[in-house]
């Protein structure tokens, strides 16, 4: 039997040490984007997108959210916003997803948006009614002595007696309303009213972009908005609602399924006799 090599160990051949296993190094998160604090709240999120390589519509795909509202958002055009509550609700995802601080970019956009005027005032109240002053029977006198002023004037505009004829004879050349022939009387006050037909979203805008309503109405709900000039109407399905003026049909607000973006109440007329002929489709 042969004798082991005295430079080779009893334990037989040396063997290989075990190799380390070593993960690949995963790529590491980037950094937050580079944004100027003066810039406004639109810009900086535009901006942070533009450095992550993103487009509009990729994002909107990211968070579910539609890439018109992301455009409204980096323009801060409120008026194209579904309201102050999805509106923040977007604000957030958008700002989370581009790595930029959520609570400061909300304020920033609050305070350079017309948001900030949105939440002094109630989602929901009625279009002709006015903050509260600190006397509030002074204003409930105000309105009292005006209507007892308006009674007044009208019932002394119907016993006037009417005018004595001229010297000489002649009469007024017509007995009709004329140029000379005195105030006309004011026209009446046009009632413009929104019947849901089915469960939607609806939202009224006064001409300075104040949000007098802004929820979800049920099939039957009736909202009767201010119809001075420069109120608009927002919806995510024009076809819900439907249209009356003076307790005559005006149509749909929109199209069934589409969204309606600023519809403005003074263009909202009855419809004629042909339209109402006509069968709905």
């Amino acid at each position: 039997m042969l004798n082991p090599t005295p430079n080779e160990p009893q334990g037989g051949p040396e063997e290989p040490q075990a190799r380390v296993q070593r993960r690949p190094a995963e790529p590491a998160v980037s950094a937050s984007p580079e944004l100027d604090p003066a810039w406004r709240a639109g810009r900086k999120l535009a901006e942070a997108r533009r450095q992550r390589g993103w487009s509009l519509d990729e994002v909107a795909e990211r968070i579910r959210v539609r890439r018109e509202f992301l455009a409204a958002l980096e323009d801060m055009n409120v008026k194209l916003l579904p309201g102050k509550a999805y509106t923040l609700a977007f604000l957030r995802s958008y700002a989370r997803e581009l790595g930029v601080d959520e609570k400061a970019i909300v304020e920033q956009f609050q305070d350079e948006s017309a948001m900030a005027r949105e939440g002094a005032v109630k989602q929901i109240r009625s279009p002709t009614s006015k903050p509260r002053s600190q006397r509030p029977w002074m204003g409930a006198a105000v309105v009292v002595l005006a209507a007892a002023l308006f009674v007044t004037w009208r019932a002394w505009e119907a016993n006037r007696a009417p005018e004595p004829e001229q010297a000489g004879g002649v009469a007024p050349a017509s007995s009709g309303p004329s140029a000379g022939g005195g105030a006309a009387a004011p026209a009446p006050r046009r009632v413009v009213e929104i019947r849901a037909l089915s469960e939607a979203w609806l939202e009224a805008r006064g001409p300075d972009g104040t949000v007098f309503l802004s929820r979800t109405l049920q099939a039957g709900d009736v909202y009767r908005p201010d119809p001075s000039p420069g109120w608009t109407l927002h919806a995510r399905d024009g076809g819900a609602f439907e249209l009356f003026v003076d307790g005559s049909p005006a149509g749909l607000l929109g199209a069934a399924g589409m969204p309606v973006l600023g519809r403005s109440i003074d263009e909202i007329q009855p419809m004629t006799q042909a339209q109402l002929a006509r069968p709905r489709t």
